[in-house]
């Protein structure tokens, strides 16, 4: 592990938890930089939207069934925002249909472009949180699957392959097979590892908690420190993080509001970055 403090999550694309999550693992990343390794475990949250259809609304249709599972699995969505202030929006929200029973297509597709590309696996799989809680379009489809992966610059022939030749099947079974291995029955969970030293959290817990955490397995030896905040640094960060909303700007460099990010965005060209509707779009 190269000394790194490495913390998998198991997870679904579709989760809003792990979404709300987002804000606190990019402070993670500016408080540990380099000696900090994020990974994912495909876990596929619902393998069969029918197990959690209410039976009395199957009575009248399947269609009707999923439409009043997708009402409330919005409200759920919804309740989550609160967690961290992750914009989360549900207009016209549809993620599942008679013909996408399913959010493995979102886990088999995270699978084939970390097989593809592992260097852009951790944007991809930000990009279709985006369009899955934020956007509202129904991933559980390939046709919104594919519109995602032209948006993370990734050549959709060679992610077809990868996602229809079983490679990635076979890479997502592996993912089934370890999340059942250690016991892992609720998403999302975080193994935190360094240097043969492990602890598996099946819980939410805070920023504190995992420096805590951190702290104690590395014998109290890695310690979290403040980024540097200027141009250069705060340009770089968005250059690695090409969309990401306000709220995890002000989490990673540890302003006291948004409002504060955004007067020091005002340092950066505006023909460097589109702000709207609390996120950023940098333009490289």
């Amino acid at each position: 592990m190269n000394d790194k403090i490495i913390i998998t999550t198991f997870t679904d694309p579709m989760m809003g938890l792990s979404w709300e999550y987002e804000p606190t693992f990019r402070k993670l990343e500016a408080h540990f930089r380099d000696i900090i390794e994020f990974r994912y475990i495909m876990s596929v949250l619902v393998p069969n939207v029918y197990r959690l259809v209410d039976s009395k609304d199957m009575r009248i249709s399947n269609e009707f069934a999923l439409k009043k599972y997708n009402e409330r699995l919005a409200k759920i969505y919804e309740s989550e925002e609160a967690i961290s202030g992750m914009p989360i929006n549900m207009n016209d929200f549809h993620l599942f249909s008679v013909e996408n029973t399913s959010s493995r297509p979102l886990n088999l597709a995270y699978k084939a472009v970390q097989l593809l590309d592992k260097n852009k696996a951790g944007l991809f799989l930000y990009n279709l949180r985006y369009a899955t809680v934020f956007e509202c379009r129904q991933t559980t489809k390939l046709e919104e699957i594919l519109n995602v992966v032209k948006k993370t610059d990734i050549d959709c022939e060679k992610f077809l392959e990868f996602y229809n030749n079983g490679i990635a099947e076979n890479a997502l079974n592996h993912d089934l097979i370890l999340t059942k291995e250690l016991g892992i029955y609720t998403l999302p969970a975080y193994l935190i590892q360094h240097n043969g030293k492990n602890a598996l959290i099946r819980i939410l817990i805070e920023y504190e908690s995992f420096i805590s955490v951190i702290k104690d397995i590395s014998n109290g030896k890695i310690l979290p420190q403040n980024p540097e905040l200027n141009v250069e640094t705060f340009s770089e960060f968005l250059n690695k993080h090409p969309l990401i909303s306000l709220l995890e700007l002000k989490e990673t460099f540890d302003f006291e509001d948004t409002d504060g990010v955004k007067k020091f965005l005002s340092q950066i060209p505006s023909e460097k970055y589109v702000l709207k509707d609390d996120f950023i779009k940098f333009l490289p």
